[in-house]
Order: structure tokens, then C-alpha cells, then sequence
């Protein structure tokens, strides 16, 4: 990460003893705006919203990227932001800055990855007090990310499986859409449609096992149509932005190898 967060986050601190789980007061609605793809490499952009019930102003989010990230941006204001895809070993796309206040949310954060959209991990922190250094520290290291942040499901990007036929694509599809419908996710929150989506991937798992390439592919665009609003990057009712991408992009991807 570069240097010229240290002072950024410094400023904003004090040398008074903390809340306790410092940097786990927050709650966040994190939503997806958009997800892009291009030959094998997907980017994904984010907003995270800062509820009113957070108490610490939010200051970092990070996904899990396992394949690694291509390209990450810096929001704007870029002398509020900074940006890194590592931490501690960990593959990821991370955004450091901003001082979020309940209420508002975060600018477009945007990264691009090699791979397939896929149901990942989210931290989010809040700012916090640092602790005094007066006396000795003799406490062991620990994972910020596990001592200092919570976190959540969101979209993100996995590395494309080693079966890209169809059949397997289809299949991987089936879970996702079985897992977006059902707790704790809930990205479809519609017992009927997910029963009709799930239906739909099974009439063109058959159809395509049958040769009947054209009748998958509208099967497959009838799941496309059930999960889309009336209006172009709008969603059906009972989806969420989240349950729209994830299933949307993955079934175009199916559409393009059919």
C-alpha cells in the first residue's frame, strides 16, 4: 500500500484508548452498479452505503480476488483513497480511505480480474482510536481483518473452473441460483421465481443434452428475462443487484460457449 495513506489515516486518530472490537462498528448495504465482461476477464464495481447504525465512519473495503487482481481504481477524490491487492498473503481488491459517515455512501470502486463472477467475501472497517503507546505493547500480532473489520457476501471474481464446457457451466449456474435463493443470501427473496429460474436451467440442460441448441439458449434467456427489469440493468422484483449480476453475467456466459 502506498505511503501517502499513513498520514491521511493518522491525522484522523487520537492516542485515547479504544471502544472495544474497534473498527467493527459499522453496518454497510454493499450493492453492485455494474458487471462488465471482456474474453476471459471480468471487472466488477461496487457502492458501499454506511448505515445510520454505524457508529465509526467506514474506511476500508476489501473483496477476496483468489486468482488475483488485473487492475484496481482509485476513487475520486484520489488524495482520499488509496488502493492495494495483497494483504498478509491474501489475494484481494482493497480500498483504504474515504472516512465514510453513516448516512452516505462510498464513490464507484471498481477492479478487474481473470476469471468468472462468483460469490466471494467482503471485509468492511471502520475508523478508529488507536491505543495509547505510552507503555509497552506486548500483545500478540493479529489479523486486522479478523480483530478490526466484519464481514459479508458480495459478488466478486473466481478462477475460471477447468471444466468450461456447457454442461459444467450450466451446472455451476444451478448452484449459484440454489444459493442466491436461499438464506442467509436471499439475493432472490421470490420462492416462484426461483422455482421458474431453476426451471429454466434444467429445460436447457436438457435441451442441450439433446442437441437442441437454439431451445437452450432461449431457455436460458428466459432465466435472463425473469431476473431483468423492464428497463436495461434494472432487476425484477424480489431480486437484488447483487442476485441480478451474479446470475445475469453467468448465464451469458453459458449463452457464449452454447
Amino acid at each position: 500500500m502506498r505511503r501517502i495513506l499513513i498520514p491521511l489515516l493518522c491525522a484522523l486518530y487520537s492516542r485515547s484508548l479504544p471502544a472495544q472490537n474497534p473498527g467493527q462498528h459499522v453496518a454497510v448495504d454493499v450493492q453492485i452498479t455494474s458487471v462488465a465482461r471482456s474474453s476471459d476477464t471480468i471487472g466488477v464495481s461496487y457502492v458501499v452505503s454506511s448505515l445510520p447504525s454505524s457508529s465509526e465512519l467506514l474506511g476500508r473495503f476489501a473483496v477476496d480476488v483468489p486468482g488475483g487482481v488485473l487492475r484496481i481504481t482509485t476513487p475520486s477524490p484520489t488524495d482520499q483513497w488509496d488502493t492495494d491487492t495483497t494483504f498478509n498473503g491474501r489475494s484481494l481488491a482493497h480500498w483504504v480511505g474515504g472516512m465514510i459517515p453513516a448516512g452516505s455512501s462510498t464513490p464507484e470502486l471498481h477492479f478487474d480480474a481473470v476469471g468468472i463472477p462468483a460469490i466471494v467475501t467482503y471485509w468492511v472497517g471502520g475508523v478508529f482510536v488507536f491505543p495509547s503507546r505510552e507503555e509497552p505493547d506486548n500483545s500478540p500480532e493479529t489479523d486486522p481483518f479478523m480483530a478490526e473489520m466484519i464481514n459479508g457476501k458480495t459478488v466478486g471474481v473466481e478462477p475460471w473452473p477447468t471444466d468450461r464446457t456447457s454442461h459444467a457451466l450450466i451446472a455451476r449456474l444451478r448452484l449459484l441460483t440454489q444459493t442466491s435463493c436461499a438464506a442467509p443470501l436471499l439475493w432472490v427473496n421470490s420462492a416462484d421465481l426461483c422455482s421458474q429460474l431453476v426451471s429454466n436451467l434444467d429445460q436447457a440442460e436438457s435441451f442441450r443434452a439433446g442437441g437442441q441448441s437454439l431451445d437452450a439458449r432461449n431457455s436460458l434467456n428466459a432465466f435472463i428475462s425473469a431476473i431483468s427489469g423492464s428497463t436495461p440493468g434494472a432487476f425484477a422484483p424480489g431480486v437484488n443487484s447483487l442476485g441480478y449480476w451474479l446470475l445475469k453475467t453467468n448465464a451469458e456466459i453459458v449463452l457464449s460457449v452454447l
